[in-house]
């Protein structure tokens, strides 16, 4: 089964950050995927594996979020997970 991970990405502020580079790592295979986001700070990632758990972050220009995960228990097909970087 296959499952899509969507979110924004902001500032402490919540603005959305555009050009943050969202990355999300397979725990399983370790290789990770890289998104950029939209002007809306928007990401997707589409048909990530549903047996497996995943660890979510971004950085913006040098600053890197808190992880984040998303558990392979988490059952949602389409799972929304919002980044808020809190020093920038």
């Amino acid at each position: 089964t296959f499952r899509n991970l969507t979110g924004t990405v902001q500032d402490r502020h919540h603005e959305p950050l555009k050009g943050a580079v969202v990355q999300i790592e397979n725990e399983d295979t370790k290789s990770v995927i890289s998104y950029i986001t939209d002007r809306s700070g928007r990401y997707s990632f589409k048909r990530l594996e549903g047996e497996a758990d995943y660890h979510v972050w971004f950085t913006y220009r040098g600053q890197r979020s808190k992880i984040r995960e998303l558990s392979q228990f988490n059952d949602h097909h389409d799972a929304r997970i919002n980044l808020v970087i809190k020093t920038y």
